[in-house]
């Protein structure tokens, strides 16, 4: 009797592949963002050193793992569908490998946002700046205080005339105390210290020039460009360029994000960025799993610009303004994220839509406000950027910023561009790259 119970060395074979397969699955990257790329290599080492044991029989059960806790399992999980994801979308042909690339250069130390990780990547270095060169006589101007939006547009604009003046060559040049100076420091690049020091750093951080008085500009060709101009500029580089320079200027800014120190240019205390994340998960905010929800309904013309953006990615048209239970649904329950605290952000001019979500029994006990206190566009966007999971409107540039500001960083699962296929589905239809087609307003 005892012999017909004993497992014959080919069937011990087989189940040691069978448990290290499961074994390699279960492995759970502590960090993910900061060591997929290192671990990801030694994976696969393991796995055709076993395979190459198990063929030839010179093999032996090895010790199974530890139990997995649900923080693991999710943190896994979102590791591995977001590669999965990211492999999907060949749209940028380098800019992702760029954007992983870095964080594992030689010699570099992990990095790190309100103490969670990001791949914030070595300081720009910039060889010349736009019009060192040529051009040296015309100057692009930032002037005046009127802006086109709120934030997340202006930020966007900002971003543009960076671009706009790298695309053409031209010194970009910003008059100080005008909209561009009061929008950055309230949340990158406080002045601190030496005001002559700082407008130092200001300047080679961004790649720019700080005009303080108009007899200044006597020596310059000026180019004046308004802020709605900015927005809808279109870049004449290609996608990959264009993507990988923003997300360089992104990482420059977030390299200088504001801890509550130094002031604005009027001398006002600026704003804790980690504010929002701090108010809510304290002391674990390091390690605390989390999405985050951005409603934004864009007063009367939300869901023409979401059509518009539809048009362009097959996106539904409406979905991401209303932010069904079901929609949301689809999204976090795959990725067992309906276990852990749910974060909506908003200008709270969709309160049905919020409404909606706190009545929904599964989704309702997860969702998380963000203090009174705590909340403004700096703390919310960090929130955003940091978070495990982003769902937001693609309509929206303050979405969008987050959106891009995730990729830059090295951040995954970012959810803007979704609708249902034939079957009724809900799946993403255009990857990670959306963000940066020109093709979509505001982005």
């Amino acid at each position: 009797m005892l012999e017909k119970l004993m497992v014959p060395s080919k069937c011990l074979a087989l189940i040691a592949i069978a448990v290290l397969a499961l074994n390699s699955l279960l492995q759970l990257n502590t960090d993910p963002y900061l060591q997929q790329q290192q671990q990801q290599q030694q994976y696969t080492e393991d796995n055709e050193s076993n395979n190459l044991r198990a063929s030839s029989g010179d093999y032996e059960l090895e010790q199974a793992l530890p139990e997995e806790t649900s923080e693991q399992l999710t943190l896994r999980i979102l590791n591995r569908r977001d590669k999965e994801r990211r492999m999907e979308d060949t749209n940028l042909p380098y800019t992702n490998n760029q954007n992983q690339q870095i964080i594992s250069s030689s010699g570099m130390e992990p990095s790190y946002i309100c103490n969670r990780p990001a791949d914030l990547g070595a300081p720009a270095q910039h060889a010349t700046c736009p019009g060192s060169t040529t051009n040296s006589n015309k100057l692009i101007l930032l002037d005046g205080t009127d802006t086109y939006g709120r934030t997340g547009n202006n930020l966007m604009e900002f971003l543009h005339a960076l671009q706009y003046s790298r695309d053409n060559d031209i010194q970009l040049g910003v008059k100080y105390g005008s909209w561009a100076m009061r929008l950055l420091p309230r949340m990158w690049l406080s002045v601190t210290g030496d005001q002559s020091q700082w407008e130092e750093q200001f300047e080679k951080a961004l790649c720019i020039k700080i005009i303080h008085k108009t007899v200044e500009l006597r020596e310059y060709d000026v180019i004046p460009i308004d802020t709605k101009s900015l927005l809808l500029y279109k870049s004449n580089q290609s996608l990959g360029e264009y993507a990988s320079f923003q997300q360089q200027a992104i990482r420059t800014l977030f390299q200088n994000y504001n801890t509550g120190e130094g002031t604005t240019l009027a001398g006002y205390g600026t704003r804790n960025m980690c504010e929002g994340i701090d108010a809510l998960f304290g002391k674990d905010s390091a390690s605390a799993i989390y999405s985050v929800i951005h409603i934004r309904q864009l007063e009367k013309v939300g869901y023409a610009i979401l059509a518009a953006v539809s048009k362009h990615t097959g996106c539904d048209p409406r979905a991401a303004i209303e932010m069904r239970p079901d929609y949301i649904r689809t999204i976090l329950k795959p990725l067992g994220m309906l276990n852990h605290p749910i974060v909506v952000i908003s200008d709270n001019q969709n309160i049905e839509a919020i409404q909606r979500l706190l009545d929904d029994p599964e989704i309702g006990p997860r969702i998380v406000l963000v203090p009174e206190e705590a909340a403004w566009s700096g703390g919310d966007m960090t929130l955003g950027v940091m978070s495990n999971v982003f769902i937001g409107n693609p309509a929206s540039s303050f979405s969008g910023f987050v959106a891009k500001s995730r990729l830059a960083l090295g951040k995954g699962h970012t959810y803007l561009f979704r609708a249902r296929d034939n079957e009724g589905k809900w799946s993403t239809v255009c990857g990670d790259s959306c963000v940066f087609y020109k093709e979509v307003n505001h982005f």
